[in-house]
């Protein structure tokens, strides 16, 4: 249990600093290119530093143990791909079906996408083999 609580506060501070930058590169962009090209543009500054951050921090133990750095890298790209796929969802939910300003899609990209993201890569991409 320990181990566990050990894992989601790591992965929670390199996730809210990657979140973090991803919703600051979404807001500032906003007023230069539409929702969904911020949208991309913070998700790509966000996702390299969360590669980074929970695979030497956040799941360095697993990590080690979930397979060659080629496996990890793939597997983490798909998860990278759901949360993309997700944030868009967000940001189209929030601008589009619920016509809201698209600042509030901030708060759904920084709350939802993680905690599905904590799941898919506590217990498959850093799962050990």
């Amino acid at each position: 249990m320990r181990h566990l609580l050990g894992e989601i506060l790591r992965f929670g501070g390199v996730g809210a600093l990657a979140t973090g930058v991803h919703v600051g590169t979404y807001l500032g962009m906003l007023s230069l290119v539409s929702p969904q090209v911020a949208n991309a543009m913070g998700f790509l500054v966000g996702v390299g530093l969360s590669y980074v951050g929970h695979t030497w921090f956040s799941f360095a133990g697993s990590s080690k143990q979930a397979g060659t750095g080629r496996t990890l890298a793939l597997r983490f790209a798909v998860v990278v791909a759901v949360g993309y796929v997700l944030n868009a969802f967000w940001v189209a939910l929030v601008t589009e079906g619920l016509g809201w300003a698209s600042g509030w899609a901030g708060i759904f990209i920084a709350c939802g996408t993680p905690a599905i993201t904590f799941l898919l890569l506590k217990f498959w991409v850093y799962a050990p083999r």
